[in-house]
């Protein structure tokens, strides 16, 4: 005999119900946590994209086409910025040629100070939005939550689970338990899954493509050739820049 007193076991569902719930409650708040990063993500995405929109728009505003290397840089950093840079986050890094992009943007306001205040203000205000942008959006590109912690605390729980069913008085027959626990696992790791694809949101399955990057670069690529016919951009296609 296990027991040497009369204790014929509890029931099964007053122990596992209380811990599914907590498996449960836990697994939702890591989830939350991994949606709100995964939003953020895609409102720093976007953010990005406007800021160089408007960007290039005032540009255009300064008169004596002073902003014209301006847009062209524009365009150069959107097209780099969807073949380059945005390959780059899988690998947490950045681009060398969005770098590149970014630092003339550093280089050629500075040149256009002399122009209309309210213009020459959106522009230096655009520009730290579109870098405090790209910051925070290579930044959500790192995961925040650690994998492996993760793991541990469900295959924990988990281990407590069938433990504590081992020495419980089971009231539902043997393939029932079986088919419940492999339905809880089945749960348990597409939760893991799911946090898992939400802490990578340009790289995961459920991605956010750059798609409004992309409809930026070919919307100020388009603009640029009608407003300057015969000034060729200082970039190929996808970015790199030329030379």
């Amino acid at each position: 005999m296990l027991f040497r007193s009369d204790f014929q076991g509890i029931k099964t569902e007053a122990i596992v119900g209380p811990i599914i719930a907590l498996t449960i409650f836990l697994s939702a708040f890591v989830v939350a946590q991994a949606t709100g990063s995964y939003q953020r993500a895609n409102q720093d995405a976007n953010a990005e994209a406007s800021a160089v929109a408007l960007m290039y728009e005032n540009a255009g505003l300064l008169p004596n086409d002073k902003g014209t290397d301006l847009q062209a840089t524009s365009v150069c950093y959107a097209r780099s910025v969807v073949h380059y840079d945005w390959p780059a986050l899988a690998k947490g890094r950045t681009s060398a040629i969005t770098d590149r992009w970014a630092g003339e943007f550093n280089e050629e306001i500075p040149t256009v100070l002399d122009g209309p205040g309210s213009i020459v203000g959106q522009v230096v205000s655009l520009n730290r939005v579109q870098t405090e942008a790209r910051l925070l959006r290579i930044h959500e590109a790192n995961k925040n939550l650690p994998t492996l912690t993760i793991v541990v605390m469900i295959g924990s729980i988990l281990f407590a689970l069938m433990m504590v069913a081992t020495f419980a008085v089971a009231v539902m027959k043997r393939p029932v338990l079986l088919a419940l626990g492999f339905a809880l696992a089945f749960l348990l790791g597409g939760t893991l899954v799911l946090v898992d694809q939400l802490e990578q949101p340009f790289t995961g399955i459920v991605h956010i493509p750059p798609r409004v990057m992309s409809d930026v670069a070919q919307d100020t690529a388009a603009k640029f050739a009608e407003a300057h016919p015969g000034v060729a951009l200082p970039c190929n296609a996808q970015g790199r820049p030329l030379g």
